[in-house]
């Protein structure tokens, strides 16, 4: 006679604990993404940038003159690193993205 009741309260009680600790893998899975992420993007000092692409900014009429005031190491989703580069433009940013074997890459907008 217990068995007829410990049985379905076991099996009552695993079925409500089942969300709790489904939620917890999630919780895991978002923490390791928000860590792959920070990964994915290093700040880098500008004078440590590849040469490729310091030769890049400096044959470029635009950028030549201007000051370098950040600049980050980044990979996209298909894992190829790119380099996000700030200026200072007479007191304005101006961000221009480049490869990793200088080449700038221009972003394109779709509609």
């Amino acid at each position: 006679m217990k068995t007829q009741f410990i049985i379905p309260a076991l099996l009552f009680l695993g079925m409500a604990s089942a969300p709790v600790f489904a939620n917890t893998s999630l919780a895991e899975k978002e923490a390791i993404q928000i860590t792959v992420q920070e990964k994915e993007k290093v700040k880098v000092d500008p004078e440590n940038l590849p040469v490729l692409v310091k030769e890049t900014i400096a044959e470029d009429t635009e950028t030549a003159n201007l000051t370098i005031t950040e600049a980050w190491q980044n990979t996209d989703k298909e894992g190829a690193i790119y380099y996000k580069v700030k200026f200072d433009k007479a007191g304005e940013e101006w961000v221009k993205k480049y490869d990793a074997n200088g080449k700038e890459i221009k972003e394109t907008t779709s509609r």
